[in-house]
């Protein structure tokens, strides 16, 4: 029985608040420092009256007129008395005045009653004994003797009105049942009139925020700590408030003793809450939410807060209230905006970036292509030979130029595709060997110019793995061409290969510059190298090892360096031999094929042999 009482207080709660909200949405947002506090109060609950009359006023027409009049005049009368409330709610709306809506209101009433009487039988008509309701209803509302003097002055100004209709013009009969009628509209006033008494009624609480003089609880203890405290009863009225930031708070939000605490709560979180103090009736010890509060200064529109919330139980186990603590967490809210914006443009620019890359990265191949092949053509001679050796020196230099540039791009665009998951890993078996002797082969005579010696070491049993061929052929050619580039005169450049557990090993290690301990960590990141500055003596983009950790990371591998500065540098690249790292997303249940930007045309079937730069002259001849 007691659980039953419980839902249906929690229920009636319920129902009061979304009438408070429906009248805060008809008043609009107070004005702050502007009819705040008490006034606002007032306009709320005026305004919650008219449009509960809205609803019940036409319950209590409908079966009191169908038992004097046909059901046509009942509908047009319950009509008129549901659109009298509505519009005193607009006048409220409009003029922010409960006393000149109350007023319209009960003169409109007066007006009514009068009418009805007109239509059933003037100064002899059953219904002009509801006239005495007019200064009853008055004075209820008002709670004042000049509400009652003024209802009372409505309903003799009404009863002369139908007296006067009465004696200038003939009036109707009244209708059979008219009297009944009468006494179901009293009994139903009766009712309705005392169903609202109780649910205005409020359990009465201290003015002042503080306890009591002696001590109630741990609310004295509570008020040296931050926050605001505050017990509530099992409805979720506030009894008791304390705490260290009682005063700025409540300068911020306003007073919250008794129901205030639900009403300066914004309207859309009120509901969240009600729901922690639900769950806590149902049971549970401590609820945590974050809550806004609508703020009375001009330049905030909320308060954010955190409130936790603390179930306490009587003796019997019921639950009789809540204790809750309420910080103020408006500028972690703030700065938790800040950080998320900040995250959003980075991301933003970085996808930005990222598809620059890609679009430049696209078109720069097409014009490249044509210079390389056509500057193939006229170095081969195909269409003449060329006068002197300065004439084949200069297209040699356009050959090897077009050639950097062309890797350069090449290197950019498969960056654009592997941060945008766009990069096409094909997996297939192929010979380690094989790759490792076309990377000694392409890079050899470069290393023998710089005066640096090339050694490669393949562990007994190196046979196939199974991986992205031409991934494996990029990872190789960055590592031992940057061990080139950073090794002196007279330096030896090792590059080994194993296989182990189902584990493909590669260490390209050199006796270079080596790099310094403390740039190390970002050894890796695109457009980064040891030396940034402008005069640096190394040439490069420094997208190599951040390609070479791309790629390897594609193949669910891990990629690690260590280097001593004036020593050398030892990287290490270590990935499943079999293929299963590249291919582990692709079985994901749901996974979906990332979009190609800039668009390109369907490649055509692979070849066994890896060439990224083929038939040159062909493109340049169709060209």
């Amino acid at each position: 029985m007691d659980s039953a009482v419980t839902q249906l207080d929690v229920l009636i709660d319920r129902v009061r608040l979304a009438g408070r909200q429906t009248a805060e949405s008809w008043l609009g947002l107070p004005v702050p420092g502007q009819g705040g506090g008490e006034g606002l109060e007032a306009r709320i609950r005026a305004m919650t009256a008219c449009l509960s009359s809205a609803i019940l006023t036409p319950l209590i027409a409908v079966p009191a007129l169908l038992t004097a009049f046909s059901w046509p005049q009942a509908i047009a009368g319950a009509l008129t008395a549901a659109a009298l409330p509505i519009a005193i709610a607009g006048v409220l709306a409009a003029t922010g005045s409960p006393a000149i809506a109350g007023r319209l209101a009960v003169f409109a009433a007066a007006v009514a009653l009068a009418a009805l009487a007109v239509l059933s039988g003037g100064l002899a008509s059953p219904f002009l004994p509801l006239l005495a309701l007019i200064p009853l209803e008055a004075a209820i509302q008002s709670r004042r003797l000049s509400g009652l003097g003024v209802g009372a002055l409505d309903a003799v100004t009404a009863l002369l009105g139908v007296a006067a209709y009465a004696s200038l013009l003939p009036v109707h009969a009244a209708p059979e049942g008219a009297v009944l009628a009468t006494g179901l509209c009293f009994a139903l006033y009766a009712l309705v009139r005392g169903l609202a008494m109780s649910l205005d009624a409020t359990p009465a609480v201290e003015a002042a925020p503080l306890i009591e003089a002696e001590p109630v609880g741990d609310m004295d203890i509570l008020d040296a700590l931050p926050g605001v405290f505050t017990r509530h009863d099992a409805r979720g009225d506030v009894i008791r408030i304390a705490g260290a930031g009682l005063v700025e708070f409540t300068r911020s939000v306003g007073e919250f003793s008794g129901k205030g605490f639900v009403h300066r709560i914004h309207v859309a979180d009120r509901i969240a809450f009600l729901d922690a103090l639900d769950r806590l009736r149902r049971g549970a010890t401590r609820e945590e939410v974050e809550i806004r509060f609508d703020s009375l200064g001009p330049d905030v529109q909320f308060v954010h807060a955190a409130v936790s919330l603390t179930a306490e139980r009587g003796p019997d186990g019921l639950f009789s209230g809540a204790l809750v603590q309420t910080r103020d967490i408006s500028d972690e809210v703030e700065g938790r905006i800040r950080a998320t914006a900040m995250a959003e443009d980075a991301e933003t620019a970085n996808a930005a970036k990222t598809r620059f890359l890609a679009a430049v990265s696209h078109e720069l191949r097409t014009p490249l292509n044509a210079i390389i092949g056509f500057s193939d053509i006229l170095a081969r001679e195909y269409f003449g030979a060329l006068s002197n050796d300065r004439q084949r020196e200069y297209v040699g230099l356009i050959h090897q130029s077009g050639e950097h540039l062309l890797s350069l791009v090449n290197t950019m665009l498969d960056m654009s595709k592997i941060e945008s998951g766009r990069y096409e890993v094909f997996v297939e078996p192929f010979a380690v060997g094989e790759v490792i002797d076309s990377c000694d082969a392409m890079l050899r005579l470069q290393a023998a110019g710089r005066g640096v010696t090339m050694t490669r070491r393949l562990a007994r049993g190196v046979g196939e793995i199974t991986a992205d061929r031409r991934a494996m052929h990029q990872i190789l050619i960055n590592l031992v061409g940057n061990a080139i580039k950073f090794t002196e005169p007279g330096g030896v450049i090792n590059v080994d290969a194993a296989v182990e557990n189902g584990r493909f090993r590669l260490v390209v290690s050199d006796t270079g510059i080596g790099i310094p301990a403390e740039k190390l960590a970002r050894i890796g990141e695109p457009f980064v190298q040891a030396q940034n500055g402008l005069a640096r003596h190394y040439e490069g983009t420094g997208l190599g090892l951040s390609l070479v950790k791309g790629l390897v990371d594609l193949h669910g591998g891990a990629f690690t360096i260590q280097s001593i500065e004036g020593e050398g540098t030892v990287v290490t690249v270590d990935l499943p031999a079999d293929g299963s790292g590249a291919t582990r997303d692709l079985a994901e249940p749901g996974r979906r094929a990332a979009i190609v930007f800039p668009p390109v045309l369907p490649r055509p079937g692979r070849k066994d042999k890896n060439h990224r730069n083929e038939d040159h002259v062909e493109t340049a001849r169709s060209a």
